[in-house]
């Protein structure tokens, strides 16, 4: 075997690994904040697991991937809006907690069904977002914030501002296990995966980055901006909406109240996990790896026997730190 990890066989040169290019990968200005992120949730991980009584416990780490799920499925819907350039998605709590209550009313027809109908309608509200600001270019954020308008208004109206309960088994979904892992956290590393996927090896995926990266170009070049960014938010108010039927199995019920605070949460893990707020950089899993710690610090801080508001100080200040990284990296790279 080669410094560089090649071994010969039979006089052909099979590839192996190579620490040095994966360490020069990891260390790019674009990706030492995500790098970062990786080390430190490792890191973290370590230390509470030998340091806090309870951390490493079944019940506690159950706790931290039923509260990373609905957000990481969240987050890295949210990474695609961040990626095309259009900053943030902020109508995705109020599609979560109106999915809540759609999921409840439609638990009746089966597990199953539920969550795909509940999924349809949330992309039909990404269709409409998409449509806006991807053909008719209006503004990303203001588009956001009135369609959450719209969505909370439609969704008192239809529940009557009233909780709706499920008549309906959702426990496969709400408190399952499968292969003693929860099924939300097998779904959301799913999720995770096929987002990547369609991000990394498709023609969609591409785009979407240069779209990101210089819509002028992008538009010059004859790039299907619109098609691309009506997609991203489609796949984006899907996820919103998947999210709020994990929400809703958990609690086998519906109302305005649950995965209300979905925006923020999400956005956070986008930002801390290091997907670049100026667009085309960074990748759907670093979105996930941001969830996942900020789920564990939020958890930490509840063992530590902080206050609420100390954790929302703390998780404020883990963003703020996170985007101050960024731009110190992205300065050190130009």
């Amino acid at each position: 075997m080669s410094i560089n990890g090649n071994v010969r066989s039979g006089g052909r040169a099979l590839v192996g690994f190579d620490a040095t290019a994966l360490g020069a990968s990891l260390m790019r200005p674009e990706r030492i904040q995500s790098t970062a992120v990786w080390a430190a949730t490792v890191l973290f991980a370590l230390w509470a697991t030998f340091t806090i009584p309870g951390f490493s416990s079944g019940a506690n780490v159950s706790a931290i991937m039923y509260s990373t799920s609905a957000v990481g499925i969240a987050a890295v819907g949210m990474a695609l809006i961040t990626l095309s350039g259009n900053l943030f998605m902020l109508s995705m709590g109020a599609t979560a907690a109106v999915s809540t209550i759609l999921f409840a009313s439609f638990l009746h027809f089966g597990l199953f069904a539920s969550v795909i109908l509940v999924v349809l309608i949330g992309g039909l509200f990404g269709l409409a977002q998409g449509i806006a600001v991807g053909l008719f270019r209006t503004n990303p954020i203001i588009t956001t914030i009135a369609m959450a308008s719209i969505i909370t208004g439609a969704g008192s109206f239809y529940s009557g501002g009233l909780t709706v309960v499920g008549q309906g088994d959702a426990s496969w979904l709400g408190v399952g296990r499968t292969l003693g892992l929860p099924n939300q956290i097998l779904l959301f590393l799913l999720a995770a995966i096929m987002l990547s996927f369609i991000v990394e090896r498709t023609r969609f995926g591409r785009e979407l980055r240069l779209i990101g990266l210089n819509p002028k170009a992008a538009s010059f070049t004859g790039l299907r901006v619109g098609r691309t960014l009506v997609l991203a938010y489609m796949f984006a108010a899907m996820a919103a909406a998947f999210a709020g039927a994990l929400y809703g199995s958990q609690a086998a019920q519906g109302n305005l109240k649950l995965g209300a605070g979905l925006d923020f949460d999400a956005i956070a893990a986008v930002l801390v996990g290091g997907v670049a707020i100026k667009g085309g950089q960074g990748r759907i899993l670093d979105a996930a790896i941001g969830a996942v710690f900020l789920a564990m610090i939020s958890n930490i801080l509840l063992l530590k026997g902080l206050s609420l508001e100390i954790q929302l100080i703390v998780k404020g200040l883990v963003v703020i730190g996170s985007v101050i990284l960024g731009a110190l990296a992205l300065g050190f790279r130009r």
